[in-house]
């Protein structure tokens, strides 16, 4: 772990905490995801609440898929896309996939939305800490 390029985490953590928030501007899923959700708009306060927390889970996930990348020696962009890609299946698409099961959610395009993120945002990451050596 001494061997990990700790500004390399913290700017990639940053650059998906920063993707994560474009994700649900209204331009792009935002207002798709108020209407499957069946909401109007969501209160300042939950949204900066939100914000606060991303922040440093960002950072956490970035820290994490580094570590592992790190564990197994990764150092191409193909296996810093599988690698990612193996993580997501894991990890964010089984826990999403029961906890739409579980609160009932059967749409498709809200599960695309809300877990498709983490994907995009593994992938990124994982090519970032991949180039960034």
């Amino acid at each position: 772990m001494t061997d990990l390029n700790w500004i390399a985490i913290i700017v990639t953590g940053l650059i998906y905490f920063g993707i994560h928030m474009l994700w649900y501007f209204p331009f792009l899923f935002g207002k798709k995801w108020l209407e499957l959700v069946g909401k109007e708009s969501e209160p300042k306060e939950k949204i900066i609440r939100d914000t606060i927390i991303m922040i440093p889970t960002s950072i956490v996930t970035v820290l994490i898929l580094a570590i592992i990348l790190n564990l197994t020696n990764t150092t191409t962009i193909l296996g810093a896309l599988i690698i990612s890609i193996i993580l997501w299946i894991g990890f964010v698409f089984t826990i999403g996939f029961n906890q739409s099961n579980f609160n009932d959610r059967t749409s498709i395009m809200l599960f695309l939305i809300e877990y498709g993120f983490y994907l995009i945002g593994f992938l990124l990451a994982g090519i970032i800490l991949t180039i960034w050596v």
